[in-house]
């Protein structure tokens, strides 16, 4: 007698980016997309947006940069630090560490990625915020 052998279905990983340049967002989404069996995307442009998406399903990681149309990084960060959110945030941007010192304080779980950056740091925040991921990238 054969016993079957019961297996969870592989974990849909559902990230919601957003940045307001279009190439970077098409960056981030090929990387994931190769990195990833089984993810969600949800990409926006606009603050308010974004916020609409984050409020309906936290999901499980939220990459934004910190200026963009309609609520801006510091908004989204204070209105997720007000719902003491679980949800890993990863912040690319060009300006400095100061600008998230707050919100690391505010017991959000935020990483900092300034730009412009590598893809091995990408992957390693990556890796290191939802990860393991299913296909790591070739050593560099």
């Amino acid at each position: 007698m054969t016993e079957a052998i019961a297996t969870k279905p592989p974990r849909k990983l559902r990230i919601v980016l957003l940045d307001d340049e279009r190439y970077m967002l098409m960056l981030l989404e090929a990387y994931l997309k190769e990195w990833f069996d089984n993810v969600e995307l949800h990409q926006f442009r606009h603050g308010d947006d974004a916020w609409r998406e984050l409020e309906q399903t936290p999901p499980d990681l939220f990459i934004t940069d910190w200026q963009h149309p309609g609520l801006d990084g510091g908004a989204l960060l204070r209105k997720l630090a007000e719902q003491h959110t679980k949800t890993p945030v990863l912040l690319l941007t060009a300006l400095e560490y100061e600008c998230i010192e707050e919100f690391a304080k505010s017991g959000l779980k935020i990483v900092f990625l300034q730009k412009p950056f590598g893809v091995a740091e990408f992957w390693k925040v990556i890796n290191h915020l939802v990860g393991p991921c299913d296909h790591p990238p070739a050593p560099l």
